[in-house]
């Protein structure tokens, strides 16, 4: 990977841009992690900097336990004994990684599936920090901010600076990628509408540049998933099967996929065809052995 480098926010925070934005908050010469990247050459040069800079690392928190996020963490605490801290949900997945790449799947993974991107390595959960509320003395607090995954929080730091995780994502990732994985619709949806309410002087997307406002990054994102929302609809004019219904939207937007791509656009519309389902959108029946989806 590239040569990171260390930004300065504002106070005592600061942020590694990089494919996956990593937050620093530093305290009496500690330094706390927001996410860790996205495998052991993330951790090496993370580590690096913080040592360039005289500080020790004592705490990871992680937003949630998708691979890019948690990817540094073993280096990292095999290194220098650090804590981790995530919420009861992500410990689980952060302590056995393999259950992301089956979580998603569906069923055991095959080995192409078992790769950096879906799949980081082990590491241990010292603390289990509650959704919302200060996380064990470090001066940061934790937002619930569900949806994208089960149990997924944003940071605020002591300075007013707000790492959002995978809660929204910048214009030009929706305009090039148009189907983010997303786990809970209605969820994330909620999610949207909070993050307009919750005021920070920066806000620091896990993906994309830090901003001074959200509310039409969040419009931009809304605006998407009820497009999306449309398509899977569309999809369902005549009874098709989740895998006919993936096709015509994957057609639509021109999204073409491998293992990694094929798990995670797979599990998302399952996600929409769910929230469609009990929105009362679509309906479902079993014809001999295949349930399909039908536009109501």
């Amino acid at each position: 990977m590239a040569q990171i480098c260390l930004e300065h926010v504002k106070g005592n925070t600061y942020y590694i841009p990089s494919p996956t934005n990593i937050g620093v908050y530093v305290k009496n010469g500690e330094a706390a992690l927001i996410d860790s990247g996205n495998d052991k050459e993330a951790g090496r040069q993370i580590l690096r900097l913080i040592n360039q800079n005289g500080w020790e690392l004592k705490m990871i928190v992680n937003t949630h336990s998708n691979a890019d996020h948690i990817g540094g963490n073993q280096f990292l605490q095999e290194r220098t004994s650090c804590k981790i801290a995530a919420a009861q949900e992500e410990a689980a997945f952060i302590t056995n990684p393999l259950l992301e790449p089956a979580f998603l799947y569906g069923g055991f993974p095959n080995k192409d599936m078992r790769n950096k991107f879906l799949m980081a390595k082990p590491s241990n959960v010292t603390t289990i920090i509650d959704e919302s509320g200060e996380i064990a003395g470090s001066g940061l607090r934790a937002v619930s901010l569900p949806g994208h995954y089960f149990a997924m929080v944003g940071i605020m730091t002591p300075d007013n600076v707000f790492f959002t995780a995978d809660s929204l994502f910048p214009e030009n990732i929706i305009t090039k990628y148009h189907l983010f994985y997303l786990l809970d619709i209605r969820a994330h949806l909620e999610t949207i509408e909070k993050l307009k309410t919750i005021d920070a002087d920066v806000y620091i997307p896990s993906h994309g540049e830090p901003i001074s406002r959200v509310d039409s990054l969040c419009q931009i994102n809304k605006e998407k998933i009820q497009e999306i929302l449309s398509r899977v609809r569309e999809a369902c004019e005549k009874p098709a099967s989740t895998e006919e219904v993936m096709e015509k939207v994957c057609a639509v937007y021109g999204i073409s996929l491998n293992m990694t791509q094929y798990v995670l656009v797979s599990s998302t519309i399952r996600s929409y065809l769910t929230y469609l389902y009990e929105e009362g959108s679509i309906d479902c029946e079993f014809k001999g052995h295949q349930m399909e989806w039908l536009k109501k």
